[in-house]
């Protein structure tokens, strides 16, 4: 059976910010982490996400982009990198970039819970 680590296949998503600078959206463990202090967890983002909810998703964004700025960087200087000209294509490249983070099952394990019910 693959590792957890064999069957990442995050490449993140980019996507090109108010700054003008393009991004790279990664949901790594700091991010994950960052989002886990902060009260999101898997059902939470997946919600804000889907929902496509401001407060949620400047919360994400400033998680994912967290690694790469100084310090001083918060959530709302996270929120200044968005506006309603571009929050569908940053919200669709933070969904990219977290299904792109997701494990695939491999088939042992699907074939797994299948038989157990699940």
């Amino acid at each position: 059976m693959a590792t957890k680590g064999q069957v990442m296949k995050d490449q993140g998503a980019k996507v090109t910010l108010l700054d003008g600078k393009e991004r790279t959206l990664k949901f790594d463990l700091n991010a994950l982490c960052e989002l886990e202090n902060k009260g999101l967890g898997f059902e939470e983002l997946v919600e804000g996400l889907s929902n496509r909810s401001f407060g949620k998703i400047r919360t994400i964004l400033h998680s994912v982009l967290a690694h790469e700025e100084d310090d001083d960087f918060t959530e709302k200087k996270a929120a200044a990198l968005i506006d309603m000209s571009n929050f569908a294509e940053v919200v669709d490249a933070l969904g990219k970039a977290f299904s792109a983070s997701t494990p695939e099952q491999s088939e042992t394990e699907v074939a797994t819970e299948d038989e157990s019910g699940k």
